[in-house]
């Protein structure tokens, strides 16, 4: 008996993610979105640097449950206990994740909902194409949205971390000339 996956344009076999139970393949994005995920792991690198909690890109799997692993383009994670040799057991403090035509509607459907549920602290959710970003702050355990931010220039601080900030600019350098 064969297993038909879920394919996505420009997937890869080797890289999938389980949303509620459903196993999709993924492939790699576009150069806007490496690119894009490039200058946000550069922020969280910088503020990180010597610090408890950790930086990582979608090479880490995060186990929500049996139903759930994804692999947000970038990630935080301080509790290092729930971290195995497979990956993450439990939410991360930051989710980051940045939209793609394939991808768009589970990261805003069914993850968004889930990262919820496991107690992600924010999420954020970039949109590469429109150059915004949506913050959601989890308050009271419900994901709050606290802006949207699309104005060149614009910079904000993270909800889960004191200190660290994101600027429009340095997110979206590529399209700055």
């Amino acid at each position: 008996m064969s297993i038909r996956l879920p394919i996505e344009d420009n997937s890869d076999p080797l890289k999938t993610e389980k949303v509620n139970g459903i196993i999709y393949n993924t492939g790699a994005g576009t150069s806007r979105h490496a690119e894009t995920v490039s200058n946000i792991m550069a922020v969280l690198h910088i503020f990180f640097a010597g610090k408890h909690c950790k930086p990582f890109t979608s090479e880490l799997d995060i186990h929500l449950d049996t139903e759930n692993t994804y692999r947000p383009d970038a990630s935080v994670i301080c509790d290092f206990s729930n971290m195995r040799d497979d990956g993450y057991h439990g939410g991360p403090a930051l989710v980051i994740e940045v939209l793609s035509p394939s991808t768009a509607n589970r990261d805003r459907g069914d993850k968004y909902d889930n990262y919820q549920r496991y107690g992600v602290t924010e999420y954020l959710i970039i949109n590469p194409d429109y150059l915004s970003i949506e913050q959601y702050a989890l308050i009271n355990g419900v994901f709050k949205l606290q802006a949207i931010y699309f104005k060149p220039g614009t910079s904000f601080g993270s909800y889960a971390f004191e200190g660290l900030k994101f600027s429009l600019n340095d997110i979206f350098e590529f399209r700055q000339g």
